[in-house]
């Protein structure tokens, strides 16, 4: 690693600790360092081994790339996300979410039957009332269909 690589890591070192909101002695100890060691490290007078880069990424779950190079995220992003959370940021309320939750708790021959019902019934009411697929407010058609820019025309049917 070169001078300029070493003083960025140990700026991001700095940076996840700080982050963690754990004190250079918190963070050292739990690393297996003596504060004054972990001290040393931080301001470039001791080099940090791969190893303990490793163990840095393992425990706290950070992006080994940004703890060498910057790049990236400080953490690794998970391939998962909690459906309680989702749910939470739609406005959800707790009957709603214990609902979704109770659903995927049924047998999942159970579930495709119901969703073919559901499927069946909708494309039923739909065929009856294409009107159903129209949003309720101007907003949500807008967004849905922007308006057309029919450039000089003014104040006459474009069709």
């Amino acid at each position: 690693m070169s001078l300029l690589e070493v003083i960025k890591t140990e700026e991001r070192l700095k940076e996840l600790r700080k982050a963690l909101d754990m004190s250079q002695k918190d963070f050292a100890s739990s690393l297996g360092f003596g504060q004054s060691t972990w001290a040393m490290i931080e301001v470039g007078k001791r080099n940090l081994a791969d190893r303990h880069i490793k163990a840095i990424c393992a425990i706290y779950n950070v992006n080994e790339e940004w703890l060498r190079t910057g790049s990236g995220e400080m953490y690794i992003q998970p391939d998962t996300f909690s459906l309680d959370d989702f749910v939470k940021s739609k406005g959800a309320t707790g009957l709603e979410l214990e609902i979704i939750k109770t659903y995927f708790e049924l047998d999942p021959e159970i579930r495709r039957t119901a969703v073919e019902f559901f499927k069946r019934r909708l494309v039923a009411a739909v065929t009856a009332d294409p009107a159903l697929l129209v949003p309720d407010n101007p907003e949500d058609l807008e967004a849905q269909c922007p308006p057309v820019d029919t450039g000089s025309v003014s104040g006459t049917d474009a069709g």
